[in-house]
């Protein structure tokens, strides 16, 4: 099927999407439908559900009972995000998720909250329920933080979540156990990698990193290398957190048919939301939707983004890119699980090093598995040592990248990356810690999210090494080892994930 952005408004299969919303998909209510906390959601002392959260699991069951073609059911809605074998008869809407884009944000934006009024509009009118005509996506917020503030009390967030990890919904009166449809098995590459029994560490969950951007974008000036909070969010802990869950979740194609995405995304403009809501933080300006989307369709033409609505009307997506209504939806909390102000040393950048002189690098790559492994990085010169001294005790940077990361499966599996040769120090929260590398979207699945040549993460590591001088840990001087560190040492045995190349570059 060739389908273009010029036919579908000639067909009138289409209306504009950017600048509001038809009055009918606002809640019949009049009340802006609140996401709320979905560990709220379950009775701590009972073991009820609230009725969000049951009849949110009431309509994904109904919605998998729906055949494919059908806009508003399961498959339908998780193939417009990704889909693993492109066919030629695929509707327009499928695979288009702007990953590695601008337009990430805004994009799942629209998408969750078009599939939020889907949900909305399956709990009123195919099951009667007029008292939830207000209802709300819930959220996972797995980067909650007890009174205290200490990650060790609230590893119960960073779980999956109670209500996706029980096979049947809560029995009412003596009912027969009903399977739960938000269920998915657990420690299982066709699930959920990430066990019922686990919790992920509190370096993959913090939006640290990313809160502590200052703009939106990287500086267009070029002055400033920062990647800026909309690429950095996109991995942490956007892409990390999908990394840890694995299974479904794990690979681009697949991951929106795991019910537990649309919490994940919901949290994830959450963050967008408190980080705007800083002093400070605006977004940028004159952006418009481009006319045509990237083609993820193996060759079936250029589309355009479009999203169907909860009456299966199509939607395109057009005019400024931030213009979004402000009654669409609301949020319980921008603070809670919103990060604790300490973000890592080094700082992700948007570009690789232009101009700079290497300093060191890898013999060559590294296949990364259930141990840590150390790289020693090879002195391009006798005058590297002091290259790396002087730029700790002048004005240049000092960065770290790795190219080449993929992998030929979803590795079920995270990897944190160290600074020196002290094995034993695997502290995410000292100068030696560096940051993860992100296989979603680089491990090689047919159709979008193929591998290719990997991806590249380039790191300023200058803090780091400063730190590190000032503690006793390096001289300033010598080339650091670099170490990468697996998670929870279980990867993924048809996954071979990999660096290819590891170097030092001053600049």
């Amino acid at each position: 099927m060739t389908v273009s952005r010029r036919s579908l408004l000639l067909a009138g299969g289409a209306a504009a999407l950017g600048a509001g919303l038809p009055r009918a998909s606002v809640a019949v209510s009049g009340e802006t439908p609140l996401r709320r906390d979905v560990a709220t959601l379950i009775d701590p002392a009972t073991g009820a559900w609230d009725p969000a959260l049951h009849w949110y699991a009431k309509a994904v069951g109904w919605m998998k009972r729906q055949p494919v073609d059908r806009w508003d059911s399961w498959l339908f809605q998780a193939y417009t995000h990704g889909k693993p074998e492109a066919a030629p008869d695929d509707p327009p809407e499928w695979r288009q998720c702007p990953h590695g884009s601008p337009l990430f944000l805004p994009w799942h934006r629209w998408y969750v909250l078009r599939f939020e009024r889907i949900v909305r509009r399956v709990i009123v009118e195919e099951f009667g329920r007029d008292d939830q005509a207000a209802w709300a996506l819930p959220y996972w917020n797995y980067a909650h933080l007890g009174p205290d503030g200490d990650p060790g009390g609230s590893a119960g967030s960073r779980r999956v979540p109670l209500a996706f990890r029980q096979p049947y919904l809560p029995a009412a009166h003596g009912d027969a156990p009903e399977p739960n449809p938000l269920h998915l098995p657990s420690g299982d590459p066709a699930g959920r990698c990430l066990r019922d029994d686990e919790a992920m560490g509190w370096d993959i969950v913090a939006p640290d990193r990313a809160m502590a951007e200052p703009a939106f974008g990287p500086d267009e000036e070029g002055t400033d290398p920062r990647a800026g909070f909309s690429a950095t969010l996109e991995l942490y802990p956007h892409g990390l957190v999908h990394d840890a869950v694995g299974g479904l979740l794990g690979a681009v194609p697949t991951a929106a048919q795991d019910p537990l995405f649309w919490l994940h995304h919901a949290n994830v403009d959450r963050l967008w939301a408190a980080w705007l809501a800083r002093p400070g933080h605006t977004l940028p300006e004159g952006q418009h939707w481009p006319g045509e989307r990237p083609d993820h369709t193996g060759g079936t033409g250029r589309l355009p983004y479009l999203l169907r609505d909860e009456y299966g009307r199509r939607h395109l997506l057009t005019g400024p890119v931030f213009a979004f209504p402000d009654d669409a939806y609301r949020y319980d909390s921008l603070t809670d699980g919103t990060g604790t102000g300490a973000a890592p040393a080094a700082v992700l950048m948007a570009q690789p090093p232009r101009g700079g002189s290497p300093v060191a690098d890898s013999a060559g790559g590294v296949r990364l598995g259930d141990r840590q492994v150390v790289l020693p990085l090879e002195p391009v010169d006798a005058l590297a040592g002091t290259s790396l001294a002087d730029a700790l005790d002048g004005d240049r940077r000092v960065v770290l990248t790795l190219d080449g990361v993929a992998a030929d499966h979803p590795p079920c599996e995270t990897f944190a990356v160290f600074l020196g040769g002290d094995t034993a120090d695997t502290d995410t929260s000292g100068p030696a810690f560096v940051g993860h590398p992100v296989f979603f979207g680089a491990a090689a699945r047919p159709g979008h999210g193929a591998a290719g040549d990997g991806r590249s993460f380039h790191f300023d590591v200058t803090g780091n090494l400063a730190a590190l001088r000032a503690a006793g840990s390096a001289s300033g001087r010598d080339v650091p080892a670099v170490r990468i560190v697996p998670g929870r040492g279980a990867v993924h045995e048809a996954a071979a994930p990999r660096i290819g190349a590891v170097r030092l570059t001053v600049v």
